[in-house]
């Protein structure tokens, strides 16, 4: 063996040995420090934002040797953490549910470990979060009220489209004092059946920004909208129906019930003749199948040249509900009428003198509501005008209504 395969020899060999001595040293440095102890760790986090706050979320079933939580996170540049004790989680079947108050708005990142009695840790588990604030509400699209229509159904509202919107809720005047619902976000028109004129709506939008969200967060109150102060709409004829009371006015002479709101004002034979011995004063009691918010009507009489027998002097009653002992028992004639009509919950809603023996539009100067109506004649023109000798001609009426609301 020459002496340059020797040397080759006797370097490897010298390298093998420092090898060796290398992974013992490495070892016995491992061996120095101990058994390393993990601790079970917070399994499956999650964090739910909420308004300058968020809950710290998850499940601890492989924490069963922690005495401790520690959730860490950076506020501002200073650390904080909150300790959470085994009670708590095992209380709630080995779940982890924190909520951490005063964060600031913005994406936020915490640091979740486990601590068991001898101080052994669990890996540090990472997860984030997004806390909300003013500046999401201020940014967040608002539903708002794009357009009021007033309808004979109620005040037709049509709203603003928004993605962010879960509801909006909506304070506004009623004929019954200050009213609040709340409309589904994704609502395109809402109907308020009960709205005050000249009153004034307000609205302001709910949001929940993420799923699982632990608050609900509110935009302000809108600037207050206006109500019209006036509207008016004509009650459907159609559903009008004569009741066929007793104490009614009995027809005559070719005359029919219907005649009154068939919405015919000339020709023969579709008017409300009474008949004899029905006398003045008379009534006709009807159900107008809605219940409207009566404003004001119009007559219309016969028109040719003979007049008699044309409401000079008429009055109507209304009532929202009627029952056994809703009908009035006495004749329209007798002086004690107006007490029982009062006494069984009918309202005197309007009375008016006719100016004109034909054609009459008449005001009711305090709008009232009702289903159920009286149309009450008390005086007449020509002669006589009033007692068993007179009689009752009715070509049309019609009625208006600020607001008219469907009945069952």
């Amino acid at each position: 063996m020459n002496d340059m395969k020797k040397l080759i020899i006797l370097l490897a060999v010298a390298f093998m040995l420092l090898s060796c001595a290398d992974i013992n040293d490495t070892h016995q440095e491992f061996l120095d420090r101990g058994e390393q102890v993990y601790v079970g760790k917070a399994d499956t986090l999650v964090v739910y934002g909420g308004y300058e706050r968020v809950k710290v979320w998850g499940m601890m079933y492989y924490a069963k040797t922690a005495e401790k939580c520690i959730i860490r996170w950076t506020l501002d540049g200073k650390k904080d953490s909150v300790i959470v004790q085994p009670a708590e989680w095992k209380a709630k079947n080995d779940t982890l549910s924190v909520i951490i108050e005063g964060l600031k708005e913005g994406s936020q990142r915490f640091f979740v470990q486990t601590y068991d009695e001898e101080g052994n840790q669990s890996l540090n588990v990472e997860c984030y979060g997004t806390v909300y604030g003013d500046q999401y509400i201020l940014t967040a699209t608002p539903k708002i009220i794009s357009r009021l229509t007033p309808k004979p159904e109620g005040m037709e509202i049509s709203w603003s489209a928004s993605e962010e919107a879960i509801e909006v809720e909506v304070k506004y005047d009623t004929n019954s004092g200050e009213q609040t619902l709340k409309i589904d976000g994704r609502a395109v028109t809402t109907i308020l059946q009960d709205w005050k004129l000249s009153g004034s709506i307000q609205t302001r939008t709910v949001l929940v920004p993420e799923k699982g969200a632990i608050d609900t967060l509110y935009t302000d109150w809108s600037i207050p909208l206006e109500f019209p102060d006036f509207v008016e709409f004509e009650v459907d004829k159609s559903k009008i129906k004569h009741m066929e009371w007793s104490k009614d006015a009995k027809t005559g002479y070719s005359g029919s019930y219907a005649g009154v709101f068939d919405g015919v004002k000339g020709g023969g034979g579709n008017q409300f003749h009474s008949g004899d011995g029905a006398g003045v004063p008379q009534h006709l009691t009807f159900d107008l199948g809605v219940n409207a918010n009566l404003t004001r009507f119009e007559l219309y009489a016969r028109d040719d040249n003979y007049h008699n027998w044309n409401p000079k002097r008429i009055q109507i009653w209304g009532i929202d509900e009627i029952n056994a002992n809703s009908e009035v028992q006495l004749s329209s004639m007798d002086a004690g009428w107006e007490d029982e009509a009062r006494a069984k919950g009918w309202e005197l809603i309007t009375e008016n003198v006719c100016n004109d023996p034909i054609s009459n539009k008449l005001t009711i100067d305090t709008p009232a509501r009702a289903r159920y109506i009286i149309i009450r004649t008390t005086e007449v023109f020509g002669g006589p005008s009033t007692g068993s000798g007179a009689y009752v001609i009715l070509r049309e009426v019609t009625l208006f209504a600020d607001s008219i609301l469907p009945v069952d």
